[in-house]
């Protein structure tokens, strides 16, 4: 992002504390359990590391493109908050798991999260610094968290009335 090192440190309160991390597992004898619907997260970023099972897929353009698994790479997908800091330079990815009946699957995940009430808005380097105007106002971290989070205890009976960070976009 061309941003100073260690930049994202200053929107946690205590550097010491650690972002969460994940296993992700998806057992082959439930049939019910077939992947993880489309989202996209609404932290800074997540690095996913897959087992060689596939199944993660990224939505571009359209189509669904599969991530194939190798154990040697990881995935790194940005999140809506890395969206909203770029002004859109940087998109936050739709992704999704598909996975196969036939195995287990398994994946981990280090998400890394800003601090609760941290103020988050277009940095002054993706808008006034180059002549661009925001396309989001800005908002308490912990506040969009809680749209997100009511999503999946209250989800809206029409898919367009998901909250997600077009909630905060500007109309220019």
């Amino acid at each position: 992002m061309g941003l100073p090192p260690n930049f994202l440190a200053n929107y946690k309160n205590d550097p010491s504390r650690d972002s969460f991390i994940g296993l992700h597992y998806f057992p082959a004898t439930e049939a019910e359990n077939l992947g993880k619907p489309a989202h996209k997260d609404p932290s800074c970023f997540t690095i996913v590391y897959q087992d060689e099972v596939r199944g993660l897929q990224v939505h571009k353009d359209g189509q669904w493109i599969p991530i194939a698994p190798s154990k040697d790479k990881l995935v790194v997908n940005i999140g809506d908050v890395i969206q909203v800091l770029s002004n859109n330079k940087f998109k936050s990815a739709t992704h999704r798991v598909v996975r196969p009946r036939e195995t287990d699957r398994y994946s981990y995940a280090f998400f890394y999260n800003v601090q609760g009430d941290k103020w988050v808005e277009p940095l002054p380097q993706f808008t006034k610094e180059i002549g661009e105007s925001p396309k989001y106002r800005g908002f308490v971290f912990d506040e969009y968290l809680q749209l997100r989070l009511r999503n999946l205890t209250h989800p809206p009976a029409r898919p367009e009335d998901l909250m997600d960070i077009t909630h905060y976009s500007i109309s220019n």
